[in-house]
């Protein structure tokens, strides 16, 4: 699941995530998340963050990947799995994240 404010650039992590084997699920706004095996957000963005809340309270055991460092009053990222990309991150850097905390994709 790819959760970025700013819709030009949800497109990059979200065939990214395409390119590397997985599929990507975009979340707009507060909708009720899918079903996901991870959540790459955007700390910075206060609707991405409430985003993750939701998703910490539904599932607190899903992978989050923050592309950036969230501010200091996102301790709740915490409570469950979670990696930090900065930016501007490479493919490889984030195909390591992911790798990190998903299982391969199947072969197609």
């Amino acid at each position: 699941m790819v959760s970025e404010a700013d819709p030009d650039v949800r497109r990059l992590p979200h065939v990214l995530m395409q390119r590397l084997g997985h599929e990507a699920v975009v979340l707009d706004r507060l909708e009720a998340p899918p079903r996901g095996d991870l959540l790459l957000l955007e700390p910075a963005s206060p609707s991405c963050l409430e985003q993750a809340r939701v998703v910490r309270v539904s599932s607190p055991e899903l992978p989050i990947v923050c592309m950036g460092v969230p501010p200091a009053d996102a301790g709740f990222l915490a409570d469950g799995p979670l990696t930090y990309l900065e930016k501007p991150f490479t493919v490889d850097a984030l195909a390591r994240a992911v790798a990190g905390l998903l299982p391969a994709p199947s072969p197609v």
